[in-house]
């Protein structure tokens, strides 16, 4: 194409070339026997002004013929990525889903090109790592690829435009730190999701692009979050929605947490957010069920038994010394329990639970523990 066209360039050129030589010599005898002042003296000098302009035109015609001729085969070409398929090396599919830094992978996939166009080639690249000798292999007899002068070991490949179907295997492994960023300051390392190119197919030259695909790329720490993210919201929802709804109260603590936690990760800190998660309850039945009218009495009356029944315990230590392993055995008994009481307490009514703590420790500190 870009052959007929600076022909059919250079044949104008040359065709007005010579209309500009012949009527300079016209114009050139015509103003040596017309007197100047004539009008057909003016008309002359119009003529030769306006071959003049021609000329000026058509330069700037084959001076911007490179450009024309590169777009014009960028109109022409028609080559896309047809098919697409990314496995692990186990050979499971992730195509649907997402890769993972520091994993290697199989890119089987097809070129699709539907022009021969001579004098242009095509790039194909990746942004994946190498992992064995080579990236790519053809699968298949395309007379674009010139299997003899390739170089399949580089990132970045060229071949001929040939009307057909490639075939190609790459393989490649996600570096290993394409999700993470260390603070220098704070020494903390950021983990977030980030997009690859596996694929880029590009008219050459000049590398305009024609095609591409491109993943999403994670890591562990992102994946541990995720599922402490699925997990929690989804105890969350049963616990709020089901027919023993939770307390509101904690609920709405818990909305706190997991919007806490949804910020962090945002931000790039997803360990601490998977830590923040994992202070929810599991499942709805973990969740504290609103108390009933009443209840904080019944609580009232078991902390104060409790603490009676200490006092006595401690009351017969102080008087013989004879049962002293057996009482303190029975406070270290009665002090779990109040712990036990206190974290559920603490679901519910947290200054409650802090007065249970300091019954707990003053009689600790009595008994000697």
């Amino acid at each position: 194409m870009r052959g007929s066209l600076l022909a059919k360039v250079l044949l104008t050129l040359i065709l007005a070339n010579a209309m500009l030589a012949s009527a300079q010599g016209t114009i050139g005898h015509n103003l040596g026997t017309i007197p100047r002042g004539c009008c057909h003296y003016e008309g002359v000098v119009t003529m030769k002004r306006r071959c003049y302009l021609v000329a000026f035109v058509l330069g700037l015609l084959l001076a911007a013929l490179p450009g024309i001729g590169a777009t014009g085969a960028q109109d022409d070409l028609r080559a896309e990525i047809s098919s697409f398929r990314v496995t692990n090396f186990d050979g499971s599919d992730v195509t649907e889903g997402h890769l993972m830094a520091g994993n290697s992978y199989i890119v089987t996939f097809e070129l699709d090109i539907g022009v021969d166009l001579a004098n242009n080639t095509l790039l194909l690249s990746t942004g994946l790592d190498k992992v064995d000798d080579v990236y790519w292999h053809l699968d298949n007899d395309y007379p674009g690829v010139d299997t003899e002068a390739w170089q399949p070991g580089m990132s970045e490949i060229e071949f001929d435009i040939v009307k057909g179907t490639a075939r190609f295997t790459m393989r490649g492994k996600v570096p290993d730190d394409y999700t993470s960023r260390r603070i220098p300051e704070t020494g903390a390392v950021l983990h977030l999701p980030n997009d690859l190119a596996l694929l880029q197919l590009a008219l050459g030259p000049s590398g305009t692009s024609l095609d591409e695909r491109t993943m999403n790329v994670i890591d562990q720490a992102i994946s541990t979050y995720e599922k402490a993210a699925i997990i929690s919201g989804t105890a969350l929802e049963q616990a709020t929605t089901g027919p023993s709804a939770s307390d509101p109260q904690y609920a709405q603590l818990s909305r706190d947490v997991v919007g806490q936690a949804e910020a962090l990760s945002a931000l790039g800190y997803v360990e601490q957010a998977t830590a923040l998660l994992n202070t929810l309850p599991e499942s709805a039945a973990d969740y504290p069920t609103p108390l009933e009218e009443g209840s904080y009495t019944a609580y009232i009356v078991i902390i104060v038994a409790l603490a009676a029944l200490l006092l006595a315990a401690l009351a017969l230590l102080l008087r013989s010394r004879s049962g002293a392993s057996f009482l303190r055995q029975q406070v270290d008994e009665e002090a779990g329990r109040l712990d036990v009481l206190s974290v559920r307490l603490s679901k519910v009514d947290r200054q409650l639970a802090r007065d249970v703590d300091q019954v707990k420790e003053q009689l600790e500190r009595i008994s000697g523990r």
